[in-house]
C-alpha cells in the first residue's frame, strides 16, 4: 500500500481566479474532474471554497487508497498521478461540506513498452522576468504549455497539431525572486516541468 502514498503528484498547484479565463459558465463548471493525460487526472475548483474540501480516490473494490484535505479560500487546481499505482479501474471523488460535489471513473491501463514521444525542449532566462522557451516534436502533436508562479498558474496556452515552437515570454507583475516554472506536455504522452536559477 505504499506505493499509493505516491498517488499525489509533487507539484500539487494552487491557481488563482485570474487563470479561469476559458469562457465557460462560471456556475455550470464550478468543480471538474478530468483525465488530462492517461496517468493524471486534474480537478479545478473554481470557485471560493466554502470549508475544506476533500477528494477520495477509491479502487475497483471500493477500497479508499488515497484521502486528500485541500484547504483553500480561493479557487485552485490539483493534479493527481497515477503513474505509480497498478492498472485497473479507480473513481476520484470530490467532497465539499459533507456532500459530493463531483466524480471521475478512472480506468488506468497496463503500462506499455511504447518508445516515449521524441521532444527536445529548453527554458533559458533571458533578462529578469523574459524567458525563452524552445520545443521541437519529431512528430505533430497538441501542445499545453503552463507557466506557473511559485506553484500558482499565471498563463496557459494551447497549441494545435504543432511540431515545435520557439517563443519569447515576458512575464509581467511576477518577482525577480519568485520561482518560475514552465510546464510543457503533447497529447502523444510528452510531459516536462523546467525551471531556470
Amino acid at each position: 500500500m505504499r506505493v499509493f502514498n505516491a498517488l499525489i503528484l509533487a507539484f500539487g498547484i494552487s491557481v488563482n481566479a485570474m487563470a479561469y479565463q476559458t469562457g465557460e459558465d462560471p456556475v455550470a463548471s464550478a468543480v471538474s474532474i478530468r483525465k488530462v493525460d492517461e496517468e493524471k487526472v486534474q480537478l479545478r475548483y473554481g470557485a471560493n471554497p466554502e470549508g475544506p474540501v476533500t477528494v477520495k480516490i477509491y479502487n475497483e473494490n471500493n477500497v479508499l487508497v488515497q484521502k486528500d484535505r485541500i484547504v483553500a479560500k480561493n479557487p485552485f487546481a490539483k493534479y493527481y498521478d497515477f503513474s505509480q499505482v497498478g492498472p485497473g479501474n479507480y473513481s476520484v471523488e470530490v467532497v465539499d461540506a459533507n456532500h459530493m460535489v463531483e466524480h471521475l471513473a478512472v480506468n488506468i491501463g497496463k503500462k506499455n513498452n511504447a518508445t516515449a514521444p521524441l521532444v527536445y525542449s529548453k527554458l533559458e532566462k533571458v533578462e529578469n522576468n523574459s524567458y525563452k522557451l524552445l520545443v521541437n516534436s519529431l512528430l505533430p502533436a497538441d501542445m499545453s504549455i503552463m507557466v506557473f508562479e511559485n506553484d500558482r498558474l499565471v498563463y496557459e496556452e494551447n497549441l494545435d497539431s504543432a511540431s515545435g515552437f520557439q517563443k519569447l515570454f515576458k512575464l509581467h507583475g511576477i518577482s525577480p525572486s519568485s520561482k518560475v516554472e514552465f510546464y510543457v506536455k503533447t497529447n502523444d504522452g510528452f510531459s516536462k516541468m523546467m525551471a531556470t536559477r
